[in-house]
């Protein structure tokens, strides 16, 4: 029987579009069907394995028709390769309007085209009628995302450039995939035929199969988070790809593999040469360095012509230990957290009082409550409390109230009995309280539960009973109750959207874990602990300003992606002209201390060993378009403050701005001068 996909859009004309898609691309080997805003009525969706919506907001419009337990996954889009050579032929330095349906999607296709290489013109997302846009009247040209003219388009003279609706990205039909698993050939079919089709962002499938040449940094960070050892080498046995696990396992340096000969590693090691001197082999175990590892090696082949090998090993303990882990899963008890107080990372007083707080009080069966921002690390806290507790051999649960529809919460909480429900589960199935029985639940964004739900908590935690939607039976639990929420919630129970009893009930010991941007000397130990395996890299001084200058709102997890994206895009330097472009703004480095003369001085001492203008004007341009935006006095205040200090002498006309020894002496105190960082930053410059 086939599986079935279920497409939620925003009118009748979306939906057939991607619907025709999907069967174009699997050759019907799913059934597609499709809810849209249009439709009335709009028929609940009872029988589906997988809901695929267009954006966010879909979702939250049709979220009350998904009467079924299925997975949701939101569409992950391209452009047509015809369409995008369409849009680079427009001329380079034009502002460009693009104009799309919604702000989500507007925003969604700029970011697209920026990371598809259109970067030599600046694109305007338009997607209301009358939107302000600065000097509209220049614009020249309108990419219309739309198979027909938009209605709201703005009366100006311009080419309207029709795309029509964006195609599925390769990434999307993998994600499909995996959730929907087809026959392996008829799988490696489809991939292979649409990937040639439309042109992506996840550079990892095509770089590193098309062309064996280029690296990619995300298949890379896919690779370093295997569980397994991985080598990957080409047509001429030269190693390109090792990741982590591999470098662990052979105990070598990424230097002393990469760019190698396979077969010179194994001269002087007899047991490397046992590893790569075999040809194919499946799950073979074999002896290094007294230590078991199982091998599997593959050939890597494209239209038939061989284009190298890929070696996977692994650990044969570690196999073993996996299997254990999925073997107490299957019977209820392979819930766990691998967070613990001693590899928790932070100097600061408040955090360490908090840290010692938790673990004094880990020991006990007392209720939590965790606050805190998005991305403190509450469930971090809530996983290292039961793992310090007497139930660390029984089950750690997690659960985000905020992400799972009403209508599913009480079940996936509570369980239910066979019937209890269109769609429910032969037999029923036990909720996670019962699969926590001896363990810990961690109920995270509690301030969402619906009301409804609260009264069922309360019963759990003043009687430790349930009963599953549509039974009858008293079912006794013994589980310890961990929340988190971000919100105020007493001030929710002010406004009757939380019950008193229950706040009460949870609120036995009260822990406010500290954001980021008030923990300032941590934030140097978080960044050097995630560049631990990553080698040697340079730090700034001005990314430095940066990290204490900006609020973190996302705390944690927000630094992380910050720094995980400019070690993508930088092979050596953490630096303020490396930063996302978001957070590329005066306000992020501007202070009582530092008013940007420090990031000009070291752009004027890069222009001069270049031999580039360092005029006002070419300063003016420069800096705004590697730091922030400034306006030319501005730069004009920052030179004569530079000029004062005697760190660069002013010159008129063509001599420019020179940095004098003092202005080198302080650059190069401040990490700022190094050969790595010379020639990343010297690219940027001519590519201005």
């Amino acid at each position: 029987m086939k599986k079935k996909i279920t497409i939620l859009a925003i009118n009748e004309d979306a939906s057939a579009f991607y619907k025709n898609e999907l069967d174009k691309i699997f050759e019907n080997n799913y059934e597609i069907d499709y809810r849209n805003l249009e439709m009335d009525p709009i028929l609940p969706v009872v029988n589906s394995d997988l809901i695929l919506y267009t954006d966010p907001a879909i979702l939250n419009e049709l979220i009350s028709i998904i009467k079924v337990n299925a997975p949701t996954l939101m569409m992950k889009r391209t452009i047509r390769r015809e369409t995008l050579y369409k849009i680079k032929e427009i001329p380079s330095g034009e502002r460009v309007l693009l104009a799309n349906i919604n702000e989500y999607m507007a925003n969604d296709t700029v970011a697209l085209l920026y990371q598809l290489g259109v970067t030599d013109i600046e694109i305007i997302p338009y997607y209301y009628k009358d939107q302000f846009v600065e000097n509209l009247e220049e614009i020249k040209y309108i990419i219309n995302v739309e198979p027909k003219k938009i209605d709201f388009l703005p009366d100006i003279d311009a080419e309207i450039l029709i795309i029509g609706h964006r195609v599925y990205d390769i990434s999307n039909i993998l994600d499909i995939i995996s959730f929907l698993p087809l026959d392996p050939k008829i799988s490696d079919e489809i991939i292979k035929k649409y990937i040639h089709k439309v042109p992506t962002s996840w550079y990892g499938v095509q770089y590193t199969w098309k062309n064996r040449s280029i690296l990619s940094s995300q298949m890379n960070t896919i690779l370093d988070n295997l569980d397994a050892g991985v080598i990957v080498i080409n047509d001429v046995d030269i190693v390109e790809i090792v990741n982590k696990k591999m470098l662990e396992i052979l105990k070598l340096s990424r230097d002393e593999i990469i760019d190698n000969s396979i077969s010179k590693l194994g001269i002087n090691n007899d047991d490397l040469k046992s590893i790569f001197s075999r040809e194919e082999v499946e799950n073979e175990l074999i002896n290094y360095q007294g230590k078991d590892l199982i091998i599997t090696i593959k050939n890597v082949k494209y239209d038939d012509d061989y284009q190298g090998k890929v070696f996977i090993v692994n650990p044969y303990f570690e196999v073993i230990e996996l299997q254990q882990k999925i073997h107490k899963k299957i019977i209820g008890k392979g819930y766990y957290s691998k967070y613990t107080f001693d590899k928790m990372i932070g100097q600061d007083y408040n955090f360490l009082e908090v840290k010692k707080i938790c673990k004094k009080i880990a020991p006990t069966d007392s209720k939590i409550l965790l606050l805190g921002e998005t991305g403190v690390g509450k469930e971090v806290f809530a996983g290292s409390i039961h793992n310090e507790s007497r139930r660390h051999m029984n089950p750690f649960i997690a659960i985000n109230c905020a992400t799972i529809p009403d209508t599913l919460l009480e079940s996936i909480l509570f369980g239910y009995e066979e019937g209890a429900f269109t769609g429910a589960n032969k037999g029923g199935k036990i909720g996670l309280f019962e699969r926590a029985h001896k363990g810990t639940i961690f109920l995270d964004e509690i301030g969402d539960l619906p009301l409804q739900l609260q009264a069922r908590l309360l019963r759990v935690l003043e009687e430790g009973e349930l009963m599953r939607l549509g039974g009858d039976e008293i079912i006794s639990v013994d589980v310890r109750v961990i929340s988190a929420t971000n919100m105020d919630l007493q001030q929710l129970v002010e406004q009757g959207k939380f019950r008193e009893d229950l706040y009460y009930r949870l609120n036995v010991f009260q822990i406010t874990i500290p954001p980021l941007r008030d923990r300032s000397k941590d934030i140097k130990h978080f960044i050097l602990d995630y560049l631990k395996n990553d080698g040697h890299r340079f730090i700034t001084e001005d990314f430095r300003t940066f990290c204490l200058n900006y609020s973190w709102n996302g705390n944690l997890r927000e630094l992380k992606n910050v720094i995980e994206y400019m070690t993508t895009i930088s092979d050596s330097v953490l630096s303020f002209d490396n930063l996302p472009l978001h957070l590329k703004v005066k306000e992020n480095y501007v202070n009582n201390k530092y008013d940007g003369s420090i990031l000009l001085l070291k752009l004027i001492y890069y222009l001069n060993i270049s031999g580039g203008s360092t005029g006002r004007r070419t300063l003016h341009y420069a800096f705004s378009k590697l730091f922030y935006e400034i306006s030319e006095n501005e730069i004009r205040a920052l030179i004569s403050n530079l000029s004062e200090k005697e760190m660069i002498e002013v010159n008129k006309g063509r001599e420019g701005n020179i940095v004098l020894p003092k202005g080198v002496s302080y650059l190069e105190g401040n990490g700022y001068i190094d050969n790595s960082i010379k020639a990343e930053f010297l690219s940027k410059l001519r590519d201005l």
